[in-house]
């Protein structure tokens, strides 16, 4: 997975670059947690839903103005990403494919998307504009491929994005715009 970190948690060019030859996947993640340890379990679900407010206003400020609020996932995954270490949990930006509710009538694909993932949780801030309110949905019912979809259980379906060099360029550039224009925000 290739790990390009905010402006808190400075990580160097250099390692970017030896990440995305390495790595198979494309993540982009927020550094540990404000004591030094990642977030691994009890993730408050309720906390996590109730920064919707904070994320939206942060997403309209830092966003391209021409980006309509349903096509800004990579925004809201920053912003989100950027509130939730605040509160000390530890979050991974994930680019790819989502299904919700895979293998079923009801199923909805959206590509290209962003997510966030903790320890514990699949969390998809981008749900705000799209159905009103926050996707937190426990990795247990998250499927990583088609072959662990179980239908009527599985809620999503996370499909990451193998490692594109002009993806990496693309989240950067996007993700020093969100950390120039988030800085302000206390």
């Amino acid at each position: 997975m290739v790990r390009l970190r905010s402006a808190w948690s400075g990580t160097t060019a250099r390692g970017l670059r030896v990440a995305a030859f390495v790595c198979a996947a494309l993540a982009v993640s927020v550094g540990v947690a404000a004591n030094g340890e990642d977030f691994q379990a009890g993730t408050d679900v309720n906390g996590i839903a109730s920064l919707a407010f904070a994320v939206e206003r942060l997403v309209e400020r830092s966003k391209p103005a021409e980006w309509a609020l349903r096509r800004s996932c990579l925004y809201y995954a920053f912003a989100g990403q950027h509130l939730l270490a605040r509160q000390g949990i530890s979050a991974s930006l994930w680019v790819g494919a989502v299904v919700y509710d895979p293998g079923t009538a009801a199923s909805h694909q959206i590509w290209p998307h962003a997510w966030l993932e903790t320890a514990t949780h699949f969390i998809d801030f981008s749900a705000l504009p799209r159905w009103g309110t926050v996707k937190v949905i426990p990795r247990h019912l998250v499927a990583r491929g088609p072959w662990e979809v179980r239908p009527g259980t599985t809620r999503v379906l996370a499909l990451p994005r193998v490692e594109d060099l002009q993806v990496v360029a693309y989240l950067a550039f996007h993700r020093q715009r969100f950390d120039r224009r988030a800085k302000g925000e206390n």
